[in-house]
């Protein structure tokens, strides 16, 4: 709700903490705190204050739309006199509302009430809708992985801080400089120089009539997908299965980073391992360092579902399906959507993802607080109850 502040005469959010949520239900009355007024910038901030700094914890858009006072009243006299009545128009919330100042002691206390209208949703539930309407995500998963932070205490235009990296994909001339090299050579992308070799070699046959994949294309598709990948891969070490000789050939698991690594490729060093287990792993953290691994013949890669600085603090927990020697592919898809519904039972989501030849693993998000034993063991019970539904095909 924006007004103008009197104090420094500029436009600011008028706030209220709705602890249970607003709902469009006309027979509940919601507790509504008015607290101090919001920048206008924070109105579509998504990610992560500090514990300690005002409103610390995790945010999202759980809503977003218009609104206008009912009847052309004035709000800020409304505000003033303890009843506003408004109209919204979001993609979640509709409707009139009214806000009802009960108390002043203190921070003062409204009641948010919405009207008996045509919008007007009896058992009408939010927390049924918990999603953002801005990325999708829920209040756990931006905990789990945030993109922003909030400071408090700078200037508004400052407030807001990227956590993720912003990357940038490959200009049209790095992309041509790579199709014009011959077998071997040296590429500049981003300014970090590789060292390209046999980039005519294939790397996926052809299949159904289309040529097959060189060296030379994947590498290029790696640097043009790069700054979707990134986001999932950044701060994370990453075990690679790589196929120097082409996907239709065995591949090979591959962790440890190899000597001749371009010195400018991030290395995390795993200071707890025992002889004969990976030393040093690499971290893909920009587009040159996934270029790299492209080149190196890393098809398919493995991060991590913990992030530094501390791998032992899972982000998130996954379940692997892999099939027996008797299952096929569309029984693995069975037990995903099996999975998947026991999820939504549980209001929660995983993410698919295709591993192996006909493996499907699913990417749950975990809050921050949760240790890998817990995941674990919560991941076998979930597993056992998915498992009792489909006894002949689960082991």
């Amino acid at each position: 709700m924006v007004r103008t502040s009197a104090s420094f005469l500029v436009p600011v959010l008028a706030s209220w903490a709705v602890p249970k949520g607003p709902t469009l239900d006309p027979g509940v009355r919601q507790l509504a705190v008015h607290v101090e007024d919001h920048p206008l910038e924070y109105a579509d901030f998504e990610g992560v204050i500090p514990e300690g700094q005002y409103g610390g914890g995790d945010v999202i858009v759980w809503d977003r739309g218009t609104w206008e006072p009912a009847d052309g009243a004035d709000p800020a006299r409304a505000i003033d006199d303890g009843e506003l009545h408004f109209d919204l128009r979001g993609e979640k919330l509709a409707g009139r509302f009214a806000l009802v100042r009960t108390a002043r002691r203190g921070k003062e206390q409204w009641l948010l009430i919405h009207k008996h209208d045509e919008d007007a949703r009896p058992g009408w539930d939010p927390e049924e809708l918990p999603r953002s309407v801005k990325s999708g995500r829920t209040n756990d998963e931006v905990a789990a992985a945030p993109e922003a932070m909030w400071r408090s205490g700078v200037p508004a235009a400052e407030a807001e801080v990227p956590l993720v990296p912003q990357w940038t994909p490959p200009s049209d001339d790095e992309l041509a400089a790579l199709d014009d090299l011959g077998r071997s050579g040296t590429w500049t992308i981003a300014g970090r120089r590789l060292k390209l070799t046999n980039l005519d070699k294939v790397r996926f046959p052809g299949a159904g009539g289309e040529p097959p994949v060189t060296k030379r294309e994947l590498i290029r598709y790696s640097a043009q997908i790069a700054t979707h990948m990134l986001p999932h891969l950044a701060g994370r070490p990453v075990n690679a299965h790589r196929y120097p000789d082409g996907v239709d050939r065995p591949g090979f698991w591959h962790k440890e980073v190899p000597s001749h690594a371009p010195e400018w490729l991030n290395r995390w060093h795993n200071t707890e391992a025992d002889p004969g287990e990976t030393q040093c792993y690499a971290v893909l953290d920009s587009v040159p360092a996934l270029v790299w691994m492209a080149s190196f013949g890393g098809v398919e890669l493995h991060p991590w579902t913990s992030r530094l600085p501390d791998v032992h603090q899972p982000t998130w927990a996954l379940i692997d399906i892999d099939p027996g020697t008797t299952t096929g592919f569309d029984d693995i898809v069975e037990l995903a959507r099996l999975y998947r519904t026991a999820l939504e039972h549980l209001d929660l989501r995983g993410m698919p993802k295709v591993t192996g030849q006909r493996g499907i693993q699913i990417w749950v998000p975990v809050a921050p607080g949760h240790t890998f034993t817990d995941t674990r063991k919560w991941v076998e019970t979930l597993s056992r109850v998915v498992g009792r539904v489909l006894p002949d095909l689960v082991s």
